[in-house]
Parts: structure tokens; C-alpha cells; sequence
């Protein structure tokens, strides 16, 4: 049964809505990544993180994800000219979002401190962490079985969930590109190398 979650930044500024939430149809996942912690670390936010260096995300389609109030707060960055969209509002750099610069790809790693429900609702809608990647990145113990890069076995719930995706029409509508654009809705902030460099190892 799926469910819809509010979104909601730090402030409140902006908010939104998850629809359709379930273990179905996404992914939770926790990543250790360096580009994901670098990322912590430039929004400069306490709380993003957890005791491992983790971030906790909701991976899903853009469709799913709606933007009611504050979608002029909405900011892009990337942490190097070929890096993923990350995008986060302006207002209380709460983060939002990590997806391709491929407009049609319908695929957006929903970052859980952006959804407003307590941690029971939450777990009820997402379901369980499922997958943990980049272990080997880690900054402090992670739980065992974190494999050092992604699991052989998460390949084909990511497949799988890009498929439906495309089957779905899941890429619009999308508050992150308008329908028809090539182009985001923001232009992208580019790090430079010395920017990236200063947030921690590449």
C-alpha cells in the first residue's frame, strides 16, 4: 500500500509532496560516498550525515515529487562538470534531491531530511534500508554486509525501478526540469576543483 509523505525544508519555506511512497516503488538506500558527504559539507548543515558519513535517500521518479510552495528557493550544484545534479533550496540549505542531467531519465535520489513525516511514518512508507553503497568511504563502522562499492544484488532492484520508470512516464512531471526542457529550471552552480578539493577527498 503506498502512501503520501510531506516534504518540507529546515525553515519551511518550501514544501511538497511525496506521492505514492512505498518499498515498491523506490529504493531506501544509505550512501557513504565521498561526492554525498562533500555535499553535507558545502550545504554545511548539522544532522545531514550520520555517525558513518551516510546519507539516507529515497530513490524514486521525478513524477512522484512535487514542489507546492517556495519553488523559487530551489538551487542546483555540482560538484564538478561531470557530477550529478544536487539540488537543495536557498532559504535553509536543506538538501532536496540528487538527479541526472538527462531530463529523461526518470530517476531522483530523494534525500530523507526533505520528507516531513516522524521516523515511524517514514519507515512505514519507505520500508527498511535495502541497500547501503560505498562502504569502503565510510567515515566510521557500518552495519555488516556494506559492501565497499554497491551490491551485485542492488543492480536489479536499480534496473528494475528505472523500467518502470520509463514505462511510468516517470521523469515528468518534475520540479527539477519543465516539461520539453533540456535544460534544468536552475542553472547548475559548478565547483571548482580547488571548491571541490576543500570539501574533503575526491
Amino acid at each position: 500500500m503506498s502512501e503520501s509523505l510531506g516534504l518540507r525544508c529546515r525553515c519551511g519555506a518550501v514544501r511538497g509532496v511525496l506521492s505514492e511512497a512505498s518499498p515498491r516503488s523506490g529504493i531506501h538506500a544509505v550512501c557513504y560516498c565521498r561526492d554525498c558527504q562533500a555535499f553535507a559539507r558545502w550545504l554545511g548543515g548539522e544532522g545531514l550525515l550520520d555517525a558513518a558519513g551516510g546519507s539516507e535517500i529515497f530513490q524514486t521518479a521525478p513524477a512522484q515529487i512535487t514542489l507546492q510552495t517556495g519553488q523559487e528557493q530551489l538551487r542546483c550544484v555540482r560538484l564538478s562538470a561531470e557530477g550529478l545534479h544536487r539540488w537543495y533550496v536557498d532559504c535553509c540549505r536543506t538538501p532536496v534531491a540528487n538527479t541526472m542531467g538527462d531530463p529523461r531519465v526518470p530517476f531522483a535520489g530523494l534525500l530523507v531530511p526533505f520528507i516531513a513525516a516522524d521516523a515511524p511514518a517514514r519507515e512505514r512508507a519507505l520500508g527498511p534500508v535495502k541497500a547501503r553503497l560505498f562502504g569502503r568511504d565510510a567515515t566510521g563502522p557500518t552495519p555488516p554486509g556494506t559492501p565497499e562499492k554497491m551490491a551485485v544484488t542492488a543492480i536489479p532492484r536499480v534496473l528494475w525501478l528505472l523500467g518502470r520508470g520509463f514505462v511510468r512516464r516517470g521523469a515528468q512531471p518534475s520540479p527539477f526540469f519543465a516539461p520539453g526542457a533540456k535544460l534544468p529550471r536552475v542553472t547548475p552552480q559548478v565547483l571548482t576543483a580547488e571548491e571541490r578539493a576543500a570539501l574533503g577527498p575526491v
